[in-house]
C-alpha cells in the first residue's frame, strides 16, 4: 500500500516535488510539536507562579464556632460571645470568632474559647481585598506579641470589626 502511494505521488508530482513536500511536512510537524511543548511548559510555569504568589497570599484562616439554620438559635448559643463575625450564606449563619494569616495566632484565640467549652473549627478562605490583607498582616504582628487575654481579645475584636467593615459591607 505504501509503495502504491509513493509511486502514485512520484508519478503525479515528480521526484523533486515529493521530496519538497516531505521536507515541508516534516518541518511543519516539528514546529507544531515544538509549539505544543513550549506552550505547555509556559502554561505550567505561569500557573505555578499564580498559585504560589497570588493564591497563597490571599488566603486567611477562619476560626469557626458553628453553623446555624436560624438567627434565634445562633443568638441563643452565642449570647455570651461579644466579639464574633456572623456571615449568612446559603440560608445558614456561620459564626466566626477569629481570623488570621497565621495559625499560631488562632491558637491564642482558640485557647480562650476552648476553656469555656466551645468546639472550634479551622477553615481556610480566599479574601480579595489588598487593604484588608495588609491591615491583617499588621494585626498579626500585634497578635504574635500579645501576652495577656485582654490584649488578645482586643486585637481580635479589631480584626473582626475590620473584616466586617472592609469585606462584608462592600459586597
Amino acid at each position: 500500500m505504501t509503495n502504491y502511494l509513493n509511486r502514485t505521488c512520484y508519478d503525479r508530482f515528480g521526484d523533486e516535488k515529493v521530496k519538497g513536500i516531505k521536507k515541508n511536512l516534516i518541518t511543519v510537524l516539528f514546529v507544531i510539536i515544538l509549539g505544543l511543548i513550549s506552550g505547555k511548559t509556559l502554561y505550567n510555569k505561569i500557573s505555578d507562579v499564580y498559585a504560589l504568589n497570588v493564591k497563597k497570599e490571599d488566603r486567611i484562616y477562619f476560626l469557626q464556632l458553628g453553623v446555624y439554620k436560624d438567627m434565634e438559635s445562633m443568638k441563643y448559643d452565642t449570647n455570651m460571645i461579644t466579639d464574633k463575625l456572623v456571615i449568612k450564606e446559603k440560608n445558614n449563619y456561620y459564626v466566626y470568632i477569629g481570623l488570621s494569616k497565621e495559625k499560631e495566632n488562632l491558637k491564642k484565640i482558640s485557647s480562650l474559647y476552648e476553656k469555656l467549652g466551645y468546639n472550634l473549627y479551622l477553615y481556610e478562605k480566599e479574601v480579595e481585598n489588598d487593604t484588608f490583607l495588609t491591615n491583617l498582616e499588621q494585626f498579626d504582628l500585634l497578635m504574635k506579641n500579645a501576652k495577656t487575654e485582654e490584649e488578645i481579645e482586643s486585637i481580635n475584636a479589631v480584626i473582626l470589626s475590620s473584616y466586617e467593615e472592609m469585606i462584608l459591607k462592600n459586597k
